[in-house]
């Protein structure tokens, strides 16, 4: 992977908050449409052992966005991503925080998910153990690279790009795409349960 190429990806036009994430969605074959459901279908999933997923929105605008496509990434506790729960409460909270819309329009703003059976999920544990293994190796080459005394250009280009690894690999949800996940299971670390949707094509969306 070109660290350094992805870094660049900075300076062009992005849906959400992280350009440098939308260009590994665009490598790694994240971005497409997403899949829209029947009801009858989501439970079918589900029942097949698809994690099923909420996700609520303030305003009906997010809703019909979020439907349309392409799916807006944004960031979180788990990095980046599209953030769910599987606790449809959690999801009603997000719709008005403060409390000040009636429970019919917060219900209208839930979206019922599931992702499909054969996506590639990992728990957040699991993701932060194998970076942390990856974050030492590339402390590791830095440090070797820094400490050559009379460093040629090619050293130079080295540590530039090691740093790039270094940034980018930083956002765990960058890495965990990189590394092919299509979701985050943060279950067992938050209290929400939520999860890091990282490839929006492998859900199935209710409507």
């Amino acid at each position: 992977m070109d660290y350094s190429a992805l870094r660049r990806a900075g300076g062009t036009r992005s849906l959400g908050t992280s350009p440098t994430f939308e260009k590994i969605q665009r490598l790694q074959g994240f971005d497409g449409s997403v899949t829209i459901a029947t009801p009858h279908e989501v439970d079918a999933a589900v029942a097949a052992g698809g994690q099923e997923l909420f996700r609520g929105f303030e305003e009906d605008r997010y809703v019909d966005a979020f439907l349309a496509g392409p799916v807006r990434p944004g960031g979180g506790t788990t990095g980046s991503g599209t953030y769910a729960s599987p606790l449809e409460h959690v999801a009603l909270h997000y719709t008005d925080p403060a409390r000040t819309q009636d429970l019919a329009t917060r219900q209208a703003r839930v979206v019922r998910m599931a992702l499909r059976l054969d996506a590639k999920k990992i728990t957040l544990r699991a993701l932060e153990s194998e970076r942390h293994r990856t974050r030492m190796q590339v402390d590791r080459e830095l440090r070797a690279v820094r400490n050559i005394a009379n460093p040629t250009a090619e050293d130079t280009a080295r540590y530039a790009a090691l740093l790039d690894k270094e940034l980018t690999i930083a956002d765990i949800g960058q890495y965990g795409a990189l590394r092919g996940w299509d979701a985050i299971d943060g279950s067992d670390t938050w209290s929400n349960r939520e999860w890091a949707v990282l490839n929006p094509t492998a859900l199935l969306i209710q409507r």
